[in-house]
C-alpha cells in the first residue's frame, strides 16, 4: 500500500519523535517501504567554510542509518534549507513529500497550545493541504 513514507524530524527534539519514528518503522516494515527523513532548517549566512546545511545533513545522515539499524529498514534523508522564515514548514514538507514521490507523511506532533489556535500548526497545515496520506501521532 506504501513505498515511500516521509518523516519529517527536528534532530533537537528527536527525543519527543519516539512513536513516529516506531510507527513509520513498522509501517514500512510491513510494507517493504523507504522511509525518507526530511529536516526542514532555516539558511542563515555563515563565515564557516562548513554550512550549516552540510551540517544538518551530515547529523540527519547518522540518524538515518542509526534508525536503518535499530529497526532493519530502507531509508533516505534530506535537508531543506529554506530562506523564507516563516512560521510554518508546512509548505516545505509538502514540496519535500511530492519532490520525493512519498505515498504517506507521518509526522509527530504535540498537544496543541494556544497559539495553535491563532495560527495553523505544522501537522495541521500538512493534514489540510497534503495531496498524499497524512499521518498524525501524539
Amino acid at each position: 500500500m506504501y513505498s515511500r513514507i516521509l518523516v519529517p524530524v527536528d534532530l533537537e527534539n528527536a527525543d519527543k519523535l519516539t512513536k513516529a519514528l516506531d510507527l513509520a518503522a513498522e509501517t514500512a516494515k510491513a510494507h517493504d517501504a523507504t522511509v525518507i527523513y526530511v529536516g526542514v532548517i532555516d539558511s542563515v549566512p555563515t563565515i564557516s567554510t562548513k554550512t550549516e546545511g552540510q551540517n544538518a545533513q551530515s547529523k540527519l545522515d547518522s540518524f538515518a542509518t542509526e534508525q536503518a539499524q535499530k529497526h532493519g529498514i530502507k531509508v533516505s534523508d534530506q535537508v531543506v534549507l529554506r530562506g523564507d522564515l516563516q512560521l510554518n514548514v508546512g509548505p516545505d514538507i509538502i514540496a519535500s513529500a511530492q519532490d520525493a514521490n512519498c505515498d504517506l507523511i507521518l509526522m509527530a506532533s504535540h498537544v496543541p497550545g494556544f497559539l495553535e489556535h491563532v495560527f495553523s500548526s505544522n501537522a495541521g497545515y500538512v493534514a489540510s493541504h497534503a495531496p498524499m496520506s497524512v499521518y498524525v501521532i501524539r
